[in-house]
């Protein structure tokens, strides 16, 4: 079921002064509303179909579900609200409802059967319990069909045995239909149909064809269109009635509608776009033939009789009716002669800088007078000497409003490009150096003539002996210059002065002054700052370049640890220092007893340990419940309590188990005395 109606919303809007003479006319944005918007049942969903005009495209659309399409589908009842914004920035909210399933119920029917003898004397009548036109104010009365082609009345006489059909549909297209059968006395004729409709290319393809049981044969044959057969065939659409009588004269009376399902033809008009490029032109259709109301779908998306806004090309439309017959059309919109501009030269800039570059255009296709428009603010030039190096961007606007714009890129000569480069050679020892300076160039035209700041000779290479900075310029054979310049250090320091030591310490804390096998051992440097890079051997076959690192020796024995520096020349210095890595052996003293009172004294009961990898300690009472644990090495011990309560004075177990560095797994039991 799809509800059609048109919404249309205006909206004041303000256009700046300094615009006024670009805008001739604004159009507000119009909406129109059509879809599914009134569902007959809660299994249907609904959909809203949005046509927009006016404003300027394109539009945006901004839904309160957060959606940003155009059309909607697959929707529940409710209100939906949509912002349209057009590229102006001016928008309008539309507000649409789509209203949920109302109940449409029939009452039982009444009805009374047929006799033979009297003809077509069948009756029935309807009439709706219930429905939603009953209590929507300024509703039209429900559209009722039987199926036997009576129209929008409540009661039918003069019924024939046969079975009919009555669809009551409510001012949403919502339907309900009900069925019944008429029955004649014992031995009545009993007839069905079948009913073809014309095609929608053959209007006189149309046929009905009965089924005749009861009564007494032979049975005669008389149709509303003067047809003495049983069935009709190539019939057009229209209304057919048919008495049969059978041997004794019963008769029977019955009404069929063939229905018109006529082709659908298209009648069109259009509008080209104004300007090569702008997309202000309009297709407009309109249905002839077929059977209203009709659907359009275009290649666009939009659905309405007429869509606007179009730039030149292809578009194509189809329509349907109600019956399923469809038609299809496409259409050109081609631009009007075309306004153009041609480049008849681009001349580059001699040298990087300057403004002697040079542009010279050509306009054709304009109707009446012409502006011209280039992006550097000049105005009517068609041909320009002075330019630099750059894109200019040059619109031409005819009277017609019609533009047409072009890009032209002005290029220089091709950039000298200079570069200083030194190398040192320096005596670490004594901190002399010997330079050398050269300069690389590239572009330009050759031969090149090079003026240092430091000497006198046109060569691409020099000597020099001192820190500061070095200036060179090259000036082409175009007379085109560039200038460069390079700072340069010279050695003022002597690295095998410079201060580098460093110490060492393990991160674990415990008693033990000794370097153990698997211990963290922290290197802290003493850096002077003209030591850029430093690198550490540990003497066991790893280095590192942190500043201070963490190293753990895997093996026993002694290891010259070094540490060398180097300064910016390359120049370096080194520390040496050796250390002894022992091997470890594993510690655990258990003590016997401990007093949890508080005065900082024996508080905790706690093993001392040493060497160990990994630790569990678990507390038992002597009935094997289990009252504390603790996995941590670091951990303080037990405070003889258990689930934050003070235990009585007296003895409990202990089970520890630990695994030592070399691997080895062990357990410990034994008891001890809690002293309150």
């Amino acid at each position: 079921m799809t509800i059609n109606y048109t919404a249309l919303a205006q909206f004041a809007f303000n256009i700046p002064k300094h615009q006024n003479d670009r805008i001739s006319s604004y159009s507000p944005i119009q909406v129109a509303v059509s879809g599914k918007l009134a569902l007959c049942s809660h299994s249907e969903k609904g959909n809203i179909l949005l046509d927009i005009s006016g404003g300027v495209p394109p539009y945006t659309f901004r839904w309160n579900t957060n959606e940003t399409t155009q059309n909607r589908t697959n929707l529940y009842a409710g209100t939906y609200t949509v912002l349209i914004s057009d590229s102006q920035g001016t928008s309008h909210t539309e507000r649409i409802i789509i209203q949920p399933p109302f109940p449409l119920i029939l009452n039982p029917v009444e009805k009374k059967d047929a006799t033979c003898g009297s003809g077509y004397d069948g009756y029935a009548k309807i009439s709706v319990k219930i429905g939603r036109n009953d209590f929507e104010a300024d509703s039209p009365p429900y559209e009722i069909k039987w199926s036997h082609g009576l129209k929008d009345v409540w009661e039918a006489e003069g019924l024939a045995p046969g079975v009919y059909t009555v669809l009551v549909s409510d001012k949403y297209n919502c339907d309900v239909s009900v069925s019944f059968e008429i029955k004649a006395a014992a031995e009545g004729i009993q007839v069905s149909e079948s009913i073809q409709n014309p095609v929608c290319e053959s209007p006189d393809s149309g046929q009905i064809s009965l089924n005749v049981s009861g009564g007494v044969a032979p049975y005669t044959y008389s149709w509303s269109n003067g047809a003495k057969t049983k069935d009709l065939d190539q019939i057009s659409s229209g209304a057919y009635q048919v008495l049969i009588t059978d041997s004794k004269g019963c008769s029977f009376q019955a009404s069929y509608t063939i229905e018109s399902l006529g082709s659908v033809q298209i009648s069109s008009k259009t509008k080209a776009p104004s300007c090569q490029g702008s997309s202000d032109g309009e297709i407009e259709v309109s249905a002839l033939g077929g059977k209203a109301p009709f659907t359009y779908l275009w290649s666009t998306g939009q659905s309405s009789p007429k869509i606007t806004g179009l730039s030149s090309g292809t578009y194509s439309v189809k329509i349907s009716d109600t019956s399923g017959c469809t038609v299809e059309q496409q259409f050109s919109l081609t631009n009007p002669t075309s306004l153009s501009l041609e480049v008849l030269e681009n001349r580059p800039v001699s040298c990087s800088g300057k403004a002697d570059g040079g542009i010279s255009l050509k306009i054709s296709g304009a109707k009446g007078t012409y502006r011209l428009s280039w992006s550097d603010g000049i105005k009517d030039l068609l041909q320009r000497k002075d330019l630099v190096a750059g894109t200019y961007t040059i619109t031409a606007t005819d009277e017609s409003g019609c533009s047409v714009s072009t890009q032209v890129t002005v290029t220089e000569s091709q950039k000298i490009q200079a570069r200083i480069e030194t190398s040192l050679d320096v005596d670490c020892a004594s901190g002399k150096a010997t330079g050398v300076a050269w300069i690389s160039i590239q572009g330009g035209k050759e031969p090149y003539t090079i003026k240092w700041n430091s000497s006198t000779a046109n060569s691409r290479e020099i000597n020099f002996n001192a820190a500061g900075i070095l200036k060179a310029s090259v000036t082409d054979a175009l007379g085109c210059t560039v200038e460069t310049e390079a700072k340069v250090d010279f050695p003022n320091q002597n690295t095998q002065g410079a201060r580098l030591d460093f110490q060492y310490r393990k991160l674990a804390i415990t008693s033990e002054p000794e370097v153990m096998v698997k211990e963290e051992i922290l290197f802290e440097s003493e850096i002077a700052p003209e030591i850029i890079v430093w690198e550490w051997e540990f003497g066991d076959g790893n280095k590192s370049s942190d500043k201070d690192p963490v190293h753990i020796f895997s093996k026993v024995g002694e290891f010259e640890v070094k540490l060398t520096g180097y300064d910016v020349y390359g120049c370096s210095t080194f520390e040496i220092n050796t250390i002894q890595v022992t091997s470890p052996t594993e510690l655990i003293v258990i003590p016997n007893a401990f007093s949890p009172n508080g005065d900082g004294l024996n508080d905790f009961f706690m093993p001392k340990i040493r060497a160990i990898s990994s630790f569990q300690m678990e507390i038992f009472n002597p009935w094997g419940e289990k009252l504390h644990i603790t996995q941590s090495p670091e951990s303080r011990g037990w405070d003889g309590t258990y689930k934050g309560q003070l235990v009585p004075a007296g003895n409990y177990l202990y089970q520890i188990t630990y695994t030592t560095l070399d691997g080895n797994s062990m357990t410990r039991t034994g008891g001890i005395t809690l002293i309150r």
